[in-house]
C-alpha cells in the first residue's frame, strides 16, 4: 500500500493514489506480494487433478448379421440353378389380375405394378405402383423388398436390393433372385419368398 505522505514534498496523499496531487511525482508503491512457488519461473509443473479414465466397454457378443433364412435351409435353394424359364405364350395362362396369398394370412389383389415390403408406400407413390405393406414381426423383410410388374398378361418380379434376399420356387426348385438385378417371370402356382415371408400367386 502507498505511504500516506509524499516522499518528495511531504504532502498528504489520497488513499490508493499513484501520483502526488501537489508535486505530481509518482508515488512509490509497496512491494508486490510474493508469487506463489508453483507459479514462479522454473517451478515444476503442477500435475492436473487425476481424472477418471473411461473404461473400455466390457466385451459383448457381436450382433449377428442376417443369417441364412429358413427358406434357404430347406435344401431346395439352388444358388447355381438358372432362373425359372419363361413359359411359352401358348401355354402360359394370361393374367389380367392376380391374387397374392401371403404366409402371414394376408391376401392382396394386383392388376398392375406393385412394391412389396414392410414400408413400401413412399417408393410405390414415387413410381405410381401399388403399395403392398406386409406384416413381418421378424423384420426379415426390407422396407422396400420386391418389385412386381403385371403387364400384357405377364407377371415378373425382381428383388429391390433387399438385405435378406428373395427367391422364386417352382416345381420344388427354389432359385434366389439377384439382388437389385434382372426381373424374372412368374406364373400362378409359383411361390415367391421375400425374406422369411412368402406368397403364392393365384389367378384372380
Amino acid at each position: 500500500m502507498a505511504s500516506t505522505r509524499c516522499v518528495y514534498c511531504d504532502a498528504t496523499l489520497q488513499p490508493n493514489s499513484m501520483f502526488c496531487l501537489e508535486c505530481g511525482q509518482l508515488i512509490p508503491q509497496a512491494a508486490k506480494p510474493p508469487v506463489p512457488a508453483q507459479f514462479s519461473p522454473g517451478a515444476a509443473p503442477v500435475a492436473a487433478p487425476q481424472q477418471a479414465v473411461p473404461r473400455a466397454p466390457s466385451a459383448v457378443d457381436p450382433v449377428p448379421l442376417p443369417g441364412t433364412l429358413p427358406w434357404q435351409q430347406r435344401g431346395t435353394a439352388q444358388p447355381d440353378a438358372p432362373a425359372p424359364k419363361a413359359v411359352p405364350a401358348e401355354v402360359r395362362p394370361r393374367l389380367t389380375r392376380a391374387e397374392l396369398v401371403f404366409s402371414t394370412g394376408q391376401r392382396v389383389r394386383v392388376a398392375g405394378n406393385a412394391v412389396i415390403g414392410r414400408k413400401p408406400a413412399q417408393t410405390a407413390q414415387a413410381t405410381g405402383a401399388q403399395a403392398i405393406e406386409v406384416e413381418d414381426d421378424t423384420r426379415s423383410m426390407s422396407r422396400v423388398h420386391l418389385f412386381l410388374e403385371l403387364s400384357d398378361g405377364v407377371m415378373v418380379v425382381g428383388d429391390a436390393g433387399s438385405s435378406n434376399g428373395s427367391g422364386v420356387q417352382r416345381d420344388g426348385v427354389l432359385v434366389p433372385l439377384e439382388s437389385g438385378g434382372t426381373k424374372v417371370e412368374v406364373m400362378p402356382g409359383d411361390t415367391v419368398w421375400v425374406g422369411d415371408v412368402n406368397f403364392v400367386i393365384h389367378a384372380a
